[in-house]
């Protein structure tokens, strides 16, 4: 005798024993050997309506849910004594019950990262820049740029973008510069996600290190996570001339210079 031929007796025997003698149930001389058989049986002089929730809170009518050993289905019953019965994806239209001890709840799939990193152009780079970035606009050129993507619907939270350094004694062919790095608030490290990636993106392509520039007031965290360096300030200055004026900007004055070296140099402290 198997457990499925236990379990059914076993009902019988607890059934009769609750409803009386007045009920004139008694041990079914039939041996089941499934469980779907004693159940089958059961519902033969069982008419209660199916219930909207499990009694042990393991599932909803109509949830889906992962029969061990058998495979995902959906609930399409549920008896108040904690049976399941199951329509199995594999077989559409199929009404198998299986003991409770068989259920467990499809949990939908989760990405393993929220955001994911990936390559952007400069257009689309600056819409990003424009709208979240605190202080500055748009970039005018740029080496390579990189975003975070969120992996849920495609939208990007966050770009960086790498230029030639500003400073013409820096533009050696070897040094390029971090010239934005625009992240929504809401992301969790995101800015020194940005800056790590955009690291080993240019030290694949050759570059020896790395130079950006932040505001005096800003701290730096993000930076000094990604590994970077202050190295000293900026003279600062106006970009306009007698021959060529120009406005005052947001990216002029004094500025706090971060290094970030790659290759062949010890780092700066």
């Amino acid at each position: 005798m198997d457990i499925a031929s236990i379990s059914s007796r076993l009902f019988w025997l607890v059934r009769n024993s609750m409803s009386g003698a007045a009920a004139g149930l008694h041990l079914p001389a039939t041996v089941f050997t499934r469980f779907s058989d004693a159940v089958a049986a059961r519902d033969a002089i069982d008419q209660t309506p199916p219930l909207l929730d499990h009694p042990q809170g393991l599932c909803r009518l109509r949830d889906d849910v992962i029969v061990d050993g058998v495979g995902p289905g959906r609930v399409n019953w549920i008896h108040p004594s904690g049976d399941v019965r199951v329509e199995l994806a594999r077989h559409p239209g199929s009404a198998q019950f299986y003991p409770v001890a068989a259920i467990r709840r499809a949990v939908a799939p989760r990405p393993r990262f929220e955001h994911e990193v990936v390559p952007v152009g400069l257009r689309e780079a600056n819409l990003v820049v424009e709208r979240l970035h605190r202080r500055l606009g748009k970039v005018q050129g740029h080496k390579f740029a990189v975003g975070l993507r969120r992996v849920a619907d495609q939208e990007l939270d966050g770009v960086a973008v790498c230029a030639r350094p500003v400073a013409r004694h820096l533009d050696d062919g070897l040094t390029a510069e971090v010239r934005r790095v625009a992240v929504d608030p809401a992301v969790t490290n995101g800015c020194t996600k940005l800056l790590s990636a955009i690291a080993k993106a240019a030290s694949a392509m050759g570059y020896r290190r790395l130079v950006t520039y932040t505001a005096e007031g800003e701290g730096g965290a993000s930076l000094y996570a990604a590994g970077w360096d202050p190295i000293g300030r900026s003279a600062g200055g106006h970009w306009g001339s007698a021959g060529r004026p120009r406005k005052a900007g947001p990216e002029e004055g004094r500025k706090v210079v971060w290094a970030k070296v790659l290759r062949g140099e010890e780092r700066e402290r």
